[in-house]
């Protein structure tokens, strides 16, 4: 082993070994980063297949509500149907689409009482029609393009029932 001293700087000439703690930081990384790789690549992960999982899932949502809205009562009674087919086709209707302002008992929230026996826009069949079909302002969505007829007409059946 030489010694050599250039400008008051000596070096050592032991083999141009690195230190020993480096050495086991870079074999530990290396055998990690081979771990790593080995998981990702060789047990079949892949982000596409999580993505098209994720799809596959909403589309049986998607189709499974679709099913669900088809067979709802409201879709199946004519426009002369029954009644109480109307009445209870509207009250799962509000159930699902308006107790979030009105009201479980339709007592009010955000929206009006709609139990009361005036209501701001009228309270006839066509009055509650119109607001439930194209909404009013202040606040009232319109309904008219995601429900279907018979299903507007179960939704007002029901109000009207309210007391």
């Amino acid at each position: 082993m030489a010694e050599h001293d250039f400008d008051g700087i000596k070096y050592r000439d032991d083999g141009n070994r690195s230190p020993f703690i480096f050495r086991i930081l870079f074999g530990t990384l290396a055998v990690w980063g081979l771990l790593f790789m080995g998981y990702y690549l060789l047990s079949g992960w892949s982000s596409e297949k999580e993505f098209a999982e994720k799809q596959r899932l909403a589309a049986a949502k998607s189709a499974a509500f679709e099913l669900k809205e088809k067979s709802a009562p409201g879709k199946t009674a004519g426009p002369k149907g029954d009644p109480a087919a109307y009445l209870a086709a509207g009250k799962l209707i509000f159930s699902q689409r308006c107790v979030a302002c009105h009201g479980a008992n339709a007592k009010g929230g955000i929206g009006p009482d709609l139990t009361g026996s005036v209501f701001k826009f009228g309270k006839s069949g066509a009055a509650i029609l119109e607001s439930v079909a194209n909404g009013r302002p202040g606040g009232m969505p319109g309904f008219g393009k995601e429900l279907g007829h018979e299903q507007l007409e179960g939704v007002v059946t029901y109000l009207l029932s309210l007391k």
